[in-house]
């Protein structure tokens, strides 16, 4: 799954390395973006078009906040908006928690070039212009952490999910993609609080309990 992300590289950065129009739209950098907060997406209006959005999809408590690539299409919330209402929600980082005893010890997880990147998402307008992150089965060394992952398009995947390409061309394109290359570190347990939230999130950090215990 995704409960928590980052994106505190300069929009006009990732919008540019994304080659995504720009924007004049205001977003403060966040390095622990939380359910319920506003994202960045990127929507297909005439041309993609970057608005904020809640993260959290529907009227629901808790909200929808991650949705499974692999039964998009058998649930009924889901089928209508994977065909019609897609879009990008990005990102430069996520992080996953790794239980050790009664520990839980957070890792923040990257592209292995640092670069921002854009997540599958769906999206609705009614009641509020919300929307929900992808998932997948992980993959390579990241199915140490956990069983699902985020599904972070490849630079020739973003356009198709913006257009009117079938959802169901899509999903075995995700699926029959590369690996994306992810690297991960501990970091401290203070991201845990969506209260905190400054560069300090994403800094290295080793718990001296788990230090070398994740590849054992």
């Amino acid at each position: 799954m995704c409960g928590r992300f980052t994106l505190h590289t300069p929009l006009e950065e990732v919008l540019a390395h994304l080659h995504l129009p720009l924007t004049d739209l205001e977003y403060v950098a966040s390095y622990n973006i939380a359910p319920t907060q506003q994202v960045v997406a990127v929507v297909m209006h005439d041309q993609p078009k970057a608005v904020l959005m809640r993260w959290g999809l529907g009227e629901r408590r808790p909200p929808i906040i991650n949705a499974r690539l692999e039964s998009l299409t058998e649930k009924k919330t889901f089928r209508p908006l994977a065909e019609n209402s897609r879009c990008l929600i990005l990102a430069d980082g996520f992080y996953e928690w790794k239980q050790f005893n009664s520990h839980k010890q957070p890792y923040y997880i990257t592209l292995s070039e640092k670069q921002p990147f854009a997540f599958a998402g769906l999206y609705q307008e009614n009641p509020e212009v919300s929307c929900t992150i992808i998932t997948m089965d992980a993959r390579g060394p990241l199915q140490k952490l956990h069983h699902r992952m985020p599904v972070i398009l490849q630079p020739d995947q973003i356009n198709m999910w913006l257009d009117s390409v079938p959802f169901a061309q899509l999903r075995k394109s995700i699926l029959d993609s590369p690996e994306v290359h992810l690297v991960f570190r501990q970091v401290d347990p203070i991201v845990n609080s969506p209260r905190n939230n400054g560069p300090r999130c994403i800094e290295p950090f080793e718990h001296r309990f788990e230090q070398g215990r994740l590849f054992e």
